[in-house]
C-alpha cells in the first residue's frame, strides 16, 4: 500500500471510529429513583424535631423523629404509578439535578427565623443529589426548586389523612398507654368525635373511662382511696398527633399537671402586621381552612399544633399603618416559651 492510500485508509477509520462512538451523556433521573424531604432544627415540639418525608416506588412514607433520632409517629400511604410518575417528570423538567447545592438568603431578603432547614434529596443507583435551604423557605429558592417542594408539601398532607376511625384508634392507644388510663383505667368508650374545618384535619374526640382509685396520673406511689372514679378526657389530634389530652377539664395528661386555672396575659407590640409567624406558618401550607380563619382561630391553631401550647382570650389592635399590638393569655408553665418568642408580661 502506497503512503496516499495509506493516509486514505487512516482518515477513513478515524471519521467511521468517530461516527460509531455515542458522546458520553450526563446520568439522568432513572424511574426507580427515591425522594427524600427532610426537616430539621425548627421551634416545634419534640416529638416532631426531625420530619423525613420519603417516596419510593409504592408508597410515600411520613416520619417523625424526637432530637435523638428516635421514631415517635410514621404514616404510610399508597402511592399510584401515575401521581409518581409526574412527580418524577417534574424533578427531570425543573432541572434538579443542576440546581445549586444550597439556598441561602440573598443581600437585601430578610432572614425568616424558627422555621429551621430543608434538604430535598433524589437518591439512585451511581448518583445522589441533595439540595439544602437554610433557613427553610420557598422566598429563598428559584421557581423551579419552589415547584418541586410544593409538590412535596403535598403528598406531605396527603399522607397526614387519616380517616375517623384511624384517629379513633390512635386517640385510643394514646390513652391507654397514658400514665393515668394504665395505672387503673377500664371501659374506655367513645362520647363524640369532632372534625374541626382544616386540611390536614384536626381531631377533637371525648372519651369516659373508670379508674378503681380517686387521682391522676401514675399512683402507685400515693395513698390514693380505692373508689370507682368515672373520668372524661379531652383529646385533640392535628397531623396524626396528639397534641392535648386534657381529663377531667382540671388534668393536664401530657404534662401530668394540674391545671391552672390562673392564666398569665401576655403581650407582643409592633409586630409586623403582614409577616406575623402564624401568617407564614399558613402561607407555607401546613394547615388550610374550609373557610378563611379569624385571626384568632389561626393563632389557636399555631401555637397549638407547633407549640402545644393553648391560647385563650386573644385580641388584638393596628398600633401604625404596619404595627400590630396582640395580646393572649396561657397557663403559668408556657410562660417562658412564649416569652423566649418575644412575648412579655402586660
Amino acid at each position: 500500500m502506497n503512503k496516499a492510500l495509506f493516509t486514505l485508509f487512516l482518515v477513513l477509520s478515524l471519521f467511521i471510529a468517530g461516527c460509531t462512538e455515542k458522546p458520553t451523556e450526563k446520568p439522568g433521573i432513572t424511574d426507580e429513583a427515591t425522594i427524600i424531604h427532610l426537616t430539621y432544627g425548627g421551634f416545634v415540639m419534640q416529638n416532631m424535631a426531625i420530619q423525613e418525608l420519603m417516596i419510593n416506588a409504592s408508597a410515600v412514607t411520613l416520619s417523625y423523629y424526637n432530637p435523638d433520632h428516635e421514631l415517635t409517629q410514621r404514616f404510610i400511604k399508597p402511592l399510584n404509578a401515575s401521581t409518581r410518575a409526574d412527580l418524577l417528570q417534574l424533578f427531570r423538567d425543573n432541572g434538579f439535578l443542576e440546581m445549586n447545592d444550597t439556598y441561602v438568603p440573598q443581600e437585601g431578603q430578610p432572614v425568616v427565623t424558627d422555621v429551621g432547614i430543608v434538604e430535598i434529596s433524589l437518591q439512585q443507583a451511581g448518583s445522589n443529589k441533595t439540595v439544602k435551604v437554610d433557613p427553610y423557605s420557598q422566598e429563598y429558592m428559584p421557581e423551579d426548586l419552589k415547584e418541586i417542594d410544593q409538590a412535596l408539601i403535598n403528598l406531605r398532607q396527603y399522607s397526614l389523612t387519616i380517616s375517623a376511625t384511624e384517629a379513633e384508634t390512635i386517640a385510643q392507644d394514646w390513652i391507654k398507654n397514658a400514665p393515668t388510663y394504665k395505672y387503673d383505667g377500664s371501659s374506655l368508650t367513645l362520647v363524640n368525635h369532632f372534625i374541626m374545618e382544616s386540611f390536614p384535619e384536626q381531631h377533637s374526640l371525648t372519651y369516659s373511662f373508670m379508674s378503681d382509685h380517686a387521682g391522676y396520673g401514675n399512683r402507685s406511689d400515693q395513698m390514693t382511696a380505692e373508689v370507682l372514679t368515672n373520668h372524661t378526657v379531652n383529646i385533640r389530634m392535628f397531623q396524626g398527633l396528639v397534641t392535648s389530652a386534657i381529663i377531667d377539664d382540671v388534668w393536664d395528661e401530657m404534662n401530668q399537671q394540674m391545671i391552672q386555672d390562673d392564666r398569665i396575659i401576655l403581650e407582643y407590640r409592633n409586630m409586623l402586621c403582614n409577616e406575623t409567624p402564624w401568617m407564614e406558618w399558613y402561607a407555607e401550607g401546613n394547615i388550610q381552612f374550609f373557610k378563611e380563619p379569624t385571626v384568632s382561630e389561626l393563632i389557636i391553631a399555631y401555637y397549638s399544633n407547633v407549640y402545644g401550647i393553648d391560647v385563650t382570650d386573644i385580641t388584638w389592635n393596628i398600633m401604625d399603618p404596619e404595627n400590630c399590638s396582640y395580646s393572649l393569655k396561657v397557663i403559668p408553665s408556657d410562660v417562658q416559651v412564649m416569652k423566649d418568642m418575644g412575648w412579655q408580661n402586660t
